[in-house]
């Protein structure tokens, strides 16, 4: 009698099966680049997770999840290929190359910002203080909302997340009830901020009647999205980044910065897998995958470089029709960061040898990184230009409109950035340590 092995059994190398025969677990490059690029793979799809939550709910409930399963279904990041393409092209506009150099100032001035109170402050707890402060700034900025309205939106939207759980959860009505009052609340959020949004941002534009050919809950579902995927995972690659070039003595260089960002994103990737389902049955080599299984690819070691496959190319945003879609936008943000951190505290080192990382099936981030900030040494001459040009001597006297516009000149032409006028110091001492910790 002749024996013939399982499919699970002749697993190639750096392919693993998950448990009950679920589908297989990837750590293989160019098995992750070729799966991930074949368009038989896509999603998991919350048609079915839905549709299976609502038919063991009571009446009363049943209409709640309807229309949560009809909201999830619009989501970019949830929806079928056909649909995720329609989407990725309307909301792309705000992605493209050109969109992003044109929001390079804005991020700039953000950066700066956040840092410089971090600077000022000698330093202090880095993912609190600035990797999410500054993920927020960012997204709220490109949404068009105010960072506390963001902020608010995205504990909202974590509400509304939990719903996919829902069947798992001892009171799966009590899940869904809350989860609608969420999405009730995100609706009259988003209807409120739609005419304060600046032009240029997705509500902006979307008040000013640019569509893309979608509906109105296309535009909820996928500002919704975009909350909730500019926040943990840009925050992570600030953190894991921050590692790599806190104190490094390459780090002065800005080539050198960028290569250790990409190192960072490399090694240490902000998602430590990314999950796709089969909806198709896909032969890839020795590996057979059957329809509905599930493709786990661990990034990190997917990311290892292979001049035969993809080259130096990182999976860290994802790879095919998924691929996120504001990769290009997160990599200037931290461009931007770490460049503005030089500029405030070239200094800046990790206080910390050992990183203690948080403890999460999904994302992967340092939980706390505190960092000092040397204070700078003011330049010995800014001193006696601000108090001559202003004939005062009194470094507290509080400065009239005309004097601060007088400060702000003298610090241009001493090659000092300086802050809008409505923020700007109102002491020369004030001056004296925008411009220490605002150098270039």
């Amino acid at each position: 009698m002749s024996h013939i092995r399982s499919p699970e059994a002749a697993t190639p190398p750096g392919i693993s099966p998950l448990p009950g025969g679920l589908g297989w677990v990837v750590a293989d490059r160019e098995a992750a680049v070729g799966l991930l690029s074949d368009d038989r793979l896509g999603v998991v799809e919350s048609t079915a997770v839905m549709a299976s939550l609502t038919h063991g709910l009571a009446d009363e409930v049943r209409p709640m999840a309807e229309e949560l399963g009809a909201f999830a279904e619009r989501i970019m990041l949830q929806a079928s290929p056909e649909r995720h393409a329609g989407l990725r092209r309307a909301f792309g506009r705000f992605f493209t190359a050109d969109a992003v150099e044109a929001m390079v100032p804005a991020l700039r001035a953000l950066a700066d910002r956040v840092v410089g109170r971090f600077a000022a402050a000698g330093g202090g707890e880095f993912m609190t203080a600035v990797a999410f402060r500054y993920a927020i700034e960012c997204g709220a900025h490109l949404l068009g909302l105010s960072p506390e309205e963001y902020h608010r939106l995205h504990k909202l939207s974590q509400r509304l997340a939990l719903v996919a759980y829902a069947a798992r959860l001892p009171d799966p009505a009590a899940a869904v009830t809350e989860g609608h009052a969420a999405l009730a609340e995100i609706r009259r959020s988003l209807r409120r901020a739609r005419p304060q949004a600046p032009p240029g941002s997705v509500l902006g534009a979307w008040h000013a009647g640019w569509t893309g050919g979608l509906a109105e809950e296309d535009f909820e579902a996928n500002i919704v999205m975009l909350v909730q995927a500019s926040l943990e995972t840009v925050a992570g690659m600030l953190g894991n980044a921050a590692i790599f070039i806190l104190g490094s003595p390459a780090a002065s260089d800005p080539a050198h910065r960028e290569a250790m960002l990409d190192e960072a994103l490399r090694s240490e990737p902000p998602l430590k897998t990314l999950e796709r389902v089969a909806h198709a049955p896909i032969t890839f080599g020795d590996l057979h995958v059957r329809a509905g299984q599930i493709i786990s690819v661990r990034v990190a070691e997917a990311n290892r470089p292979d001049d035969r496959v993809a080259g130096r190319a990182v999976l860290s945003f994802g790879w095919g029709a998924y691929r996120c879609l504001g990769a290009r936008l997160a990599r200037y943000q931290a461009i931007e960061l770490f460049d503005a951190l030089h500029r405030a505290a070239p200094g800046a080192v990790l206080v910390d040898d050992e990183i203690e990382r948080i403890r999460h099936i999904r994302f992967n981030m340092p939980r706390r990184l505190m960092v000092r900030c040397p204070a700078a040494e003011p330049e010995p001459d800014l001193a006696r230009m601000l108090t001559e040009s202003l004939a005062e001597h009194d470094l507290d006297r509080p400065l009239s409109s005309v004097e601060r516009v007088m400060a702000a000149a003298t610090l241009e032409q001493n090659g000092h950035t300086v802050p809008d006028h409505a923020t700007a110091p109102t002491t020369i001492r004030g001056w004296l340590a925008w411009a220490t910790t605002h150098r270039g």
